[in-house]
């Protein structure tokens, strides 16, 4: 992969009038860029030379440059509004890219998405690995930027700052388009040069790739053309069959379920106008709507099982492009059922796809049940077993018969279609939340007894049988939770987790956070992610209304706390350095969201208010001792449910 000489990476420093960003007042005191055609960094102030190094170039990178429609960009819109022209130049803003793929996007500690706590410059650089302490983002008094005039060393200052974050870009410019240039090898020549698989969302770059794939001329319908009609049922998903499980448990999952149904089904060459050709129409075996050509594999399904195979092999060959096809594969079924990808669109096809994958697992459920497995849990293409036989050629047979079941069903049966063993693990625990009151059309002969159980569906924990723990939503992975409560879980109760043990006292968990807010009180930081201010015209008093008038549009940390700092109704939130400059303490912290946040663990529930230290007892380290009677904390104010 080469960079095209004509990229320009840019970065501009200004004055604020009011302390926080506005393009649309504050004054451009610097514009400093990269140009690979030049290969070095320049530092501009006068607009005509800032224009001509723009128009030298076609490719325009920068970070935030651009923004969204809910959060606009800095740089650019500042710099049109002083005249600088952008005209037929691709723009590519790095954020942006990190911000919507995120949860698509792997790296060494694991998807993006999951990790990622502010999409700053300095956060992703860090995360993405392409900078350390020593290379990453300067820090810069901003104060410096609103003087008049500076003094040599404070020129150096400025150009030293600005020259890092310009290296930084770069370097984060270099990873994003290594990471995704495998998408350049199936667009056309026009979009490779245009860079659409960074400029346009995953479905739009895959719908343009199948377009030159089929040799279609790209047509497109109107966005949310289908706005208020009602929703294709997804996937199937299961009541939890207990609580606790131990040993012997296996989770297998259909091995690409969506695609295969696609191509299986033929489900993009649907009859839609009399003739005599053979179609299926669910084989006698299963229920869907439309049907389907049987004679001939239609051309969609045909590039879709080429992928398959072809992303088989590029995945034993450590190949990036299986990543690309996995993308591309992944972003069908949505496209199906969105009226904007006008060729591949079919809500007949879309529903018969989610339907018959519905069908197919509640098969596989009921086929092992009749073997005498226990099923404990199953979710869209994953089946959750506990093995009495602790046999696993005998459970391998009884899998090979069900997927040769499904397949002898299927007009365009494939080998790849497989039901796969992902992982064995020696614990399984589900959390109790479940609304008995759920209504339920897909409801199976275990559903009917498991509903009763009171447990939440797609909220789970289990062991591997190589200790490592594995988390289904709970809300652990939000973004909003404090640091605090993810150093509780991560550090504190994921060893025990391991061992077994999945509940904790309430004084275990409370002298945790008393011990820890006194050795760092950052940790009882939120992140807050807000629009501009003009978003919230019809929720002027919300809290990410008063966020976004007092502290600016982003994300910002904020300390959740019991003395009515910075903003908040009821509840209050404040940045460290002010809750700080007010002399509070880590008894001034409203510790009520740590305890929600952790609420699954804690072996009583708590009801909570508002929590604040008043008054201090002994630490306990008994983590897991039946309670003896009312507790004290460290938190005053305490009320079981």
């Amino acid at each position: 992969m080469k960079i095209n000489d004509n990229t320009l990476i840019m970065d501009i420093e200004t004055a604020t009038q009011t302390g926080l960003p506005d393009a649309n007042k504050d004054t451009l005191k610097l514009f400093a860029c990269y140009s690979y055609k030049l290969n070095k960094i320049l530092f501009l102030t006068k607009l005509e030379d800032i224009q001509r190094i723009i128009d030298a170039h076609h490719y325009i990178v920068g970070f935030n440059c651009l923004g969204t429609h809910q959060q606009p960009g800095y740089d650019i819109p500042l710099l049109k509004r002083i005249g600088i022209k952008f005209d037929y130049k691709i723009i590519i803003d790095l954020r942006n890219i990190f911000k919507e793929r995120a949860s698509q996007m792997k790296v060494e500690a694991g998807m993006l998405g999951d990790i990622i706590m502010s999409y700053s410059l300095d956060e992703i650089s860090k995360i993405i690995g392409v900078v350390n302490k020593e290379t990453g983002k300067m820090e810069l008094d901003y104060k410096i930027l609103n003087k008049d005039t500076w003094t040599p060393e404070e020129v150096k200052l400025i150009k030293d700052y600005t020259g890092r974050d310009i290296e930084v870009t770069r370097k984060m410019y270099e990873w994003v388009e290594s990471y995704f240039w495998p998408f350049r090898e199936f667009l056309n020549e026009e979009d490779g040069r245009k860079k659409v698989y960074l400029t346009s969302t995953f479905a739009k770059s895959v719908y343009k790739i199948i377009c030159k794939q089929m040799n279609w001329k790209e047509e497109y319908g109107e966005k949310n053309a289908d706005e208020g009609e009602e929703r294709i049922k997804g996937g199937y998903v299961s009541y939890p069959a207990g609580e606790r499980f131990d040993g012997d448990i296996y989770v297998m999952d259909f091995a690409s379920l969506y695609p295969h149904i696609m191509i299986m089904a033929n489900l993009h060459s649907r009859k839609k106008e009399d003739n005599l050709r053979p179609t299926w129409n669910g084989g006698g075996k299963w229920k869907v709507q439309g049907e389907y050509y049987s004679d001939k594999m239609g051309g969609v399904a045909q590039l879709l099982q080429r992928w398959y195979r072809d992303r088989l092999g590029y995945k034993t060959a450590k190949d990036r492009r299986e990543y690309t096809l996995k993308i591309a594969m992944n972003a069908m079924y949505g496209m199906t059922d969105d009226p904007y990808y006008k060729l591949i669109y079919d809500k007949t096809a879309a529903a018969d796809c989610t339907g018959l994958g519905r069908q197919f697992i509640k098969y596989a459920r009921k086929r092992f049940r009749e073997d005498g497995y226990k099923v404990l849990y199953t979710d869209t293409d994953s089946i959750y077993l506990q093995d009495p036989f602790k046999d696993g050629k005998k459970m391998n047979d009884v899998k090979e018969k069900i997927i040769d079941e499904i397949k002898a069903t299927m007009p365009f049966p494939q080998d790849t279609f497989n039901l796969a063993l992902e992982t064995e693990a020696k614990y399984m625990f589900f959390f109790r939340g479940g609304n008995e009151k759920e209504i339920d059309e897909d409801m199976d002969e275990d559903d009917v007894v498991n509903k009763m159980l009171g447990l939440i569906k797609k909220n789970y924990i289990f062991v591997t049988n190589d200790n490592k723990v594995v988390i289904k939503n709970l809300g652990l992975r939000k973004k909003s939770n404090s640091a605090l409560s993810k150093e509780i879980f991560w550090n504190h109760l994921v060893p025990k987790i391991k061992e077994g043990q999945i509940k904790f006292s309430r004084k275990y968990i409370l002298d945790l956070i008393y011990e820890l807010l006194q050795k760092d009180i950052s940790l009882a930081c939120m992140r807050k992610e807000v629009g501009t201010l003009d978003h919230y015209e019809k929720s002027e008093g919300s809290l990410p209304a008063q966020i976004a008038r007092k502290y600016g549009a982003g994300i910002c940390f904020l300390v959740p706390n019991t003395k009515g700092l910075g903003v908040g109704k009821g509840k209050s939130y404040c940045p460290l350095d002010e809750f700080k400059a007010n002399k509070c303490s880590y008894k001034d912290v409203d510790i009520s969201n740590v305890l929600n946040e952790l609420e699954y663990f804690i072996k009583a529930p708590i009801t909570v208010d508002i929590f604040s230290f008043e008054s201090s007892v002994p630490k306990g380290d008994d983590s897991s001792s039946k309670e003896k009677g009312p507790e004290q904390s460290p938190f005053g104010f305490l009320r079981s449910g």
